[in-house]
Parts: structure tokens; sequence; C-alpha cells
């Protein structure tokens, strides 16, 4: 089985294309080194992310998010083991998060506000499954 871990989190700071990128580049590495997929996506001051891999390898990664002082008030949304990942091939896919397209960030706190997150990204990704399984959660 795989875990998969979804959170959203408000950036400390704002993050210009060349910090984004640096960012993710880091990220990449990292993932592919720990067996981890999956998605960052970053707008309007907010973190979305989900990852996937094994257990004590995503678990080692939520850490260090956790520690990141780029992330405040992050948000667990799901943390599931699931039986294929979503993203896989994908050490870490990059979308935009467009924040027009959300209501009220700051009260999302669970799995029913991942449909609306993914509704969000402008980005086609293959979500359909994710978006099924927080929305029989809700």
């Amino acid at each position: 089985m795989i875990r998969q871990l979804c959170y959203l989190s408000t950036a400390a700071e704002p993050l210009d294309a060349l910090s984004l990128a640096h960012l993710a580049e880091g990220a990449r590495r990292y993932n592919a080194q720990m067996q981890l997929t999956g998605l960052l996506a970053e707008g309007g001051g907010y973190f979305f992310q989900v990852l996937e891999g094994p257990r004590d390898n995503v678990c080692a990664a939520f850490g260090r998010i956790c520690r990141d002082r780029r992330h405040r008030d992050i948000r667990l949304l799901q943390d599931d083991e699931v039986s294929g990942r979503d993203f896989g091939g994908m050490c870490l896919a990059l979308a935009e998060l467009d924040v027009a397209r959300l209501t009220a960030p700051e009260r999302m706190f669970d799995a029913r506000a991942i449909p609306m997150l993914v509704s969000a990204l402008k980005h086609t990704l293959p979500v359909q499954m994710r978006t099924h399984r927080a929305m029989a959660a809700a």
C-alpha cells in the first residue's frame, strides 16, 4: 500500500518564480531519493501539496515540511493508505493554485476541501480518484 498525504499551508513570505523553481528542484531531488511522487500547487500565498509513497518516507517528508520556515498554518487534509499512486512517474508535478476559485481557504481543515482545491488548480492532472475519495469521506 501507498501512503498519500495532502496538506494546505500559508506561505510565510511571497515566492517569486525563481524561488519556487529552486524549491521545486530541491524537492524533486529529495522525492526521487525517497521514492515519493506528488504535486505542489502554489498561489495567492498558499501551498497545496500531495505526497505519496512508502509510509515512513512520506512521514519523513512531511516532518521536513512542518519544520520548513517557508510554511505557516499547515493543515493536514488527508493522510490515508491508498492502493496506488495518483502521480506515479512525477517526482513533483507543479501547478498554479487559483485562490480566486477557493471559498474561505482559511477554513479548509479536512478532506472535504480537496475537491475545491483540485478544481482551483490550473493544470490537467490525474486527480479523479482523489476527488471521489474525498467526496465520499465528506
